[in-house]
C-alpha cells in the first residue's frame, strides 16, 4: 500500500508542477509590452513610423501620430 500512496503523490505531484508551469508561461506572455514614453521625439520620420507601425502590428498600441518637431525630428504620441 506504501508503494501505491507514493505512486499516486508523484502523480498529481507532477500534474500540479506541469499546470503550474503552463499558467506560468500563459502569464509572462501575455505581459505588456514596454512602450516608449508619451511624446518619445525620433531623429527622422522613418524611425518614429517604423516605432509605430511595430507596435501597432504586435497590437500594443490602437493609433499612433508622428509630429514634427523642429530639425527634422518627429515627436511619437499613441493611444492603447
Amino acid at each position: 500500500m506504501n508503494s501505491v500512496s507514493r505512486k499516486a503523490t508523484l502523480a498529481v505531484s507532477g500534474i500540479a508542477a506541469a499546470v503550474g508551469l503552463s499558467m506560468f508561461g500563459a502569464g509572462a506572455a501575455s505581459a505588456s509590452p514596454l512602450l516608449p514614453y508619451e511624446g518619445t521625439v525620433y531623429s527622422s520620420l522613418g524611425k518614429c513610423l517604423t516605432v509605430g507601425n511595430t507596435l501597432a502590428q504586435k497590437g500594443a498600441i490602437v493609433t499612433f501620430t508622428c509630429e514634427p518637431r523642429s530639425n527634422g525630428r518627429y515627436a511619437f504620441y499613441y493611444t492603447t
